[in-house]
């Protein structure tokens, strides 16, 4: 299954290959004008945005960077997923989604009951086998999921909610994905568990998401194919067992698994991704370059482009959209500051002028959620799903 050339390296310390195009470089966005009061709210989330920003480079620099002794195999990592065959096609590095998904092995346990329905918390054992041979990644941890079903009806459809980078508490995510107001709409709502966060943190990790984000491209990368091999589970469980639309909507991180799957898979019959990436080495120099370390003079583990070519294989913008174009949609923040508006703005124009909504804002202030629900919900309506 798992191609051996895609495992082999070249010298240690040596520039990673040039031939391998990186992906464009993002351009800058022009908005659309807003009013004053909500310039304002924009703002205040931009400046709100910055402040954590300065935290989460501290963590970056305590955490994320490796030290000189780590650099060389930081290098070999990136090799791995540098072969022709998958640069030539990334979906390569999917190659499990050319198989019938199995039937999940599934337990569940009543949480608590809702108007109308219930919320059960589900495991499904996970039966992953890594791309790179030797890799630790968490085939022996169950997929958790937060499932809110209406009972003794059928549901419109089924929302999988994909949360953000050290997320994975559903009770947050809940709020954050706003599965109150799908599930009230008549959705069944599946708060799906990232590998590596919330309860599926690693003991040794020390906070949750950190082992998803580790300083190793390959491993990474495995975190991610490993979650977009579980997403495909819940879709088609979710699928079979209603036989209604069953669609995502990713918050972040999330957003980014769920644009990167509407480039994997022309089954989902929505996709909404919020403040989503599309180019993960694009955001490491970010945070980087803002680091103390460089600011000294410290050098770069890999340079800009070497880090856009690295993780170019699951970006979603390295994958044409399966997906009709009319079932997609991006929320984006105007004053986002950790997901910069360039990100949604080239995701919408590699979807070929994709419908986007840009609200009032930023990355953790979201001005205006009512307006994002109306817009989703909208979007569903035009679908027929709601």
């Amino acid at each position: 299954m798992h191609n051996d050339a895609a495992k082999s390296t070249a010298n240690r310390g040596a520039t990673l290959s040039t031939a391998v195009r990186p992906l464009d470089p993002l351009p800058p966005v022009e908005l659309p004008r807003e009013g004053w009061s909500s310039r304002l709210f924009t703002e205040i989330g931009t400046t709100l945005d910055g402040t954590v920003l300065r935290a989460m480079q501290f963590v970056v620099e305590r955490a994320l960077i490796p030290d000189g002794e780590h650099v060389d195999a930081l290098r070999d990592s990136a090799r791995a997923l540098l072969t022709p065959e998958l640069q030539d096609d990334p979906r390569l590095f999917f190659d499990f989604l050319d198989e019938a998904p199995r039937p999940p092995r599934l337990s569940r346990r009543l949480r608590r009951r809702i108007d109308g329905g219930a919320v059960h918390d589900c495991r499904i054992r996970s039966d992953y086998v890594p791309w790179l041979r030797g890799a630790d990644g968490a085939a022996a941890t169950p997929i958790h999921v937060e499932l809110w079903h209406h009972e003794g009806i059928r549901p419109r459809g089924t929302v999988v909610a994909l949360h953000g980078f050290t997320m994975g508490r559903p009770r947050v995510d809940a709020v954050m994905l706003m599965a109150h107001q799908w599930y009230e709409r008549g959705l069944d709502v599946a708060l799906f568990t990232l590998p590596y966060h919330g309860a599926r943190t690693p003991q040794s990790a020390r906070f949750s998401g950190e082992h998803f984000a580790v300083p190793d491209v390959s491993r990474l990368s495995e975190a991610v194919r490993e979650a977009v091999y579980e997403i495909r589970r819940v879709v088609h469980w979710r699928r079979e067992e209603t036989g209604a639309p069953v669609g995502l909507i990713g918050l972040s991180l999330g957003g980014y698994l769920a644009a990167l799957m509407g480039g994997l898979c022309s089954d989902l019959d929505f996709v909404v991704p919020i403040v989503p990436p599309v180019c993960i080495g694009d955001l490491a120099w970010r945070f980087f370059e803002n680091t103390r370390h460089h600011r000294e003079g410290g050098e770069a583990t890999l340079s800009k482009d070497e880090l856009r070519r690295a993780f170019r294989v699951h970006s979603p913008l390295a994958h044409a959209l399966r997906v009709p174009r009319e079932r997609v949609l991006i929320v984006a923040g105007r004053g986002d500051r950790v997901v910069p508006p360039e990100h949604p703005a080239a995701l919408c124009r590699h979807w070929g002028q994709s419908d986007i909504h840009w609200f009032s804002g930023s990355h953790l202030a979201p001005f205006g959620r009512a307006r994002v629900v109306q817009a989703i919900a909208r979007h569903l309506r035009t679908l027929r799903i709601l």
